[in-house]
């Protein structure tokens, strides 16, 4: 995630490009398009400040939009959500199935760039769950075996002083 804002940082700050307006068929005559590396961080931001409630009707605000136009960008709206969103909304694998049926043809050079930065945060973050899980198991494993040889030489030790003690009474008679 840190590497997402880092990234996401860096390209706000070459945003300086004009805002492009484009005829939109909604009762609004003249629609403004916004998009570019300062919307997704302004959106990114929004969203991560909501209180949990607004948040998960965020999250399905995303979904009917998506639901009812999947463009690049509400794909892209609800994968950001998906992907790095809070613990109540983020579901990785369906936020990574969302950014890989992304139409590159269709989509922004910024929403592309976005969606290959997602993907990529997304699969080192998996990799580092499955290494964790892995290193995890060896540890248990490490700590069983720990475990096992404390107790091996807790009963060597007792048959030792066992032995000593039987030794001592012998040697004491031949004094």
């Amino acid at each position: 995630m840190r590497n997402l804002l880092w990234v996401m940082a860096i390209i706000g700050t070459s945003a300086c490009q004009q805002i492009p307006a484009q005829h939109v068929d909604t009762p609004v005559p003249v629609g403004v398009h916004v998009d570019g590396e300062a919307y997704w961080l302004k959106e990114w931001y929004r969203v991560i400040a909501l209180p949990e409630n607004q948040l998960v009707l965020a999250f399905k605000t995303r979904e009917l939009e998506f639901d009812r136009s999947a463009n690049p960008e509400s794909r892209l709206r609800l994968a950001l959500l998906l992907a790095e969103g809070p613990q109540p909304v983020r579901n990785q694998a369906r936020a990574l199935e969302l950014l890989m049926e992304l139409n590159a043809g269709q989509a922004s050079d910024y929403a592309k760039a976005l969606a290959a930065l997602l993907q990529q945060v997304i699969e080192e973050q998996r990799w580092s769950i499955d290494k964790i899980a892995e290193l995890n198991r060896k540890l248990k494993v490490s700590q069983t075996q720990v475990e096992e040889l404390e107790l091996q030489l807790q009963e060597l030790t007792t048959i030792e002083q066992n032995i000593q003690e039987r030794e001592l009474p012998s040697s004491q008679k031949e004094q």
